[in-house]
């Protein structure tokens, strides 16, 4: 198998959107609610996950992304458009659902973290691949689940699929780990 090969295949079995499903099904279950882990990645896949999917399929098709990563500089502001959207009307059900729960603490500081990767991506393509593993390794570790451990595993693999496919630079997935890293710990912080 070849290296490249290898990479996309890290890169597709860490991708931001696996690791959404991962963090917020192990969250829902470590916090004693295993019987709406189905229901909750569900409503998170349906405000934040399908409507990026959609996005990425019709750039891709009709030619303005040359991948589904949205690999340059140009494709992020539409691609952080819609997933800062998602994310502010995933909230908002949140909002008027359950103002004290995990997953909108979890969701708020997520929207953050899409915020300060926007801003940043005026003077650099922060790896979101590394943002969205970094946040759910640590806010997984912190929250007491053995499923952060095995992301935290991954990361080292993931980092260096990103470079392999010359996706991102050092920096840029330096900055896409501390993000992710840093928004874990908020997510703990807000938790308290």
């Amino acid at each position: 198998m070849s290296t490249m090969l290898i990479a996309r295949w890290v890169s597709i079995l860490a991708h931001p959107f696996v690791m959404v499903v991962l963090m917020v099904g192990a969250a829902t279950e470590q916090l004693g609610a295993p019987g709406q882990v189905v229901r909750t990645v569900g409503v998170v896949a349906l405000f934040t996950i399908l409507p990026i999917v959609i996005l990425t399929i019709w750039q891709v098709r009709r030619g303005a992304w040359m991948n589904v990563d949205a690999s340059n500089l140009r494709d992020r502001p539409l691609l952080f458009t819609v997933a800062i959207v998602s994310m502010i009307a995933l909230v908002g059900y949140l909002v008027a659902l359950s103002r004290h729960s995990f997953l909108l603490r979890g969701s708020t500081v997520t929207l953050v973290m899409l915020v300060v990767c926007t801003v940043a991506t005026r003077w650099v393509k922060v790896s979101l691949h590394m943002a969205a593993a970094g946040l759910t390794a640590t806010a997984l570790i912190l929250l007491g689940s053995a499923v952060g451990w095995f992301v935290a595993g991954v990361l080292p693999f993931l980092g260096w699929s990103r470079f392999a496919l010359r996706r991102h630079t050092v920096l840029e997935v330096a900055l896409g780990l501390a993000f992710g890293v840093i928004g874990g710990f908020a997510v703990k912080l807000v938790s308290n």
